[in-house]
């Protein structure tokens, strides 16, 4: 990842006049460039950032603690404050396509391990969930921005 301050293509557009901030998503973003691959070119350069992958040639992702990451169970945190491979259970809406295409976004909770972080994720108040990789995860990952629970469970200290 760059040092460079990171700029929303997303923001960008709206600023721009050319999408409503309203239902701006991923796969909104994703459709727009598509349909206009000229405006790449324009807005690409307008984010210094950026964040380089890894081929990994079918081989499981994986996450700051060289650990694989595992669909729906493996959480991003800032590792200044959130310990490295805890244990932590979290409550949130995940969002899910039925078999008519429709994306509903029940609440669940579950158990999840603390084995990534990124450079867009600091402070207490953010944790991104890996959903998977591929497109259907793609898409999924790109309509999630809302809240939810984090906990970790802690030994109480004898008396």
């Amino acid at each position: 990842c760059t040092d460079y301050p990171y700029t929303s293509i997303g923001k960008e557009l709206i600023k721009d006049g050319i999408l409503p901030s309203n239902g701006l998503t991923m796969p909104v973003l994703i459709k727009y460039f598509q349909d206009n691959p000229d405006q790449l070119s324009e807005y690409i350069p307008r984010n210094n950032r950026f964040v380089f992958i890894r081929e990994t040639y079918g081989a499981p992702a994986r996450g700051s603690i060289n650990v694989p990451v595992t669909p729906e169970r493996s959480i991003a945190t800032d590792k200044s404050l959130m310990p490295p491979g805890a244990l932590a259970l979290v409550q949130t809406r995940i969002p899910y396509y039925t078999r008519e295409g429709n994306l509903i976004k029940p609440t669940v909770s579950r158990y999840v391990l603390d084995q990534d972080t990124g450079s867009a994720i600091k402070g207490p108040g953010r944790v991104d969930l890996f959903l998977g990789t591929g497109p259907v995860a793609g898409d999924r990952a790109g309509v999630v921005g809302w809240t939810g629970s984090l906990y970790y469970p802690l030994l109480r200290e004898s008396r």
